[in-house]
């Protein structure tokens, strides 16, 4: 069975308002502006550099199944980052790369 799932790409500016910094893999929920009962989970990869609360940067992060945001997400959208109920971040989307498709391999079938 291959397991198949919509990731879209996007480039945002991120400011940290989170009270420790970020490393490693991030995966918070994001909020699209004006539609509070929608939100997707977004991965951070952040390797390099650890984001201190306060910094503003730039790079590439993936939404996970995005479809509910609909039209609103576009060009200049201010996302909302969130852990549980606590906000610890604001993100505006600064360019829409495109879908990318995580297919997982077949186990290979066993020949009798």
């Amino acid at each position: 069975m291959i397991y198949r799932q919509n990731n879209l790409v996007v480039k945002i500016l991120f400011e940290n308002l989170r009270k420790s910094p970020i490393t490693g893999v991030y995966r918070p929920q994001a909020y699209i502006d004006g539609s509070t009962k929608y939100c997707t989970v977004c991965k951070f990869d952040v390797f390099k550099k650890e984001i201190k609360q306060g910094d503003k940067i730039v790079f590439e992060t993936i939404l996970e199944a995005p479809k509910g945001f609909g039209h609103r997400l576009k060009e200049g959208a201010l996302l909302t980052i969130r852990e549980g109920l606590d906000v610890v971040g604001k993100a505006i989307v600064l360019d829409i790369i495109g879908y990318q498709k995580e297919i997982a391999k077949e186990k290979p079938s066993q020949l009798s």
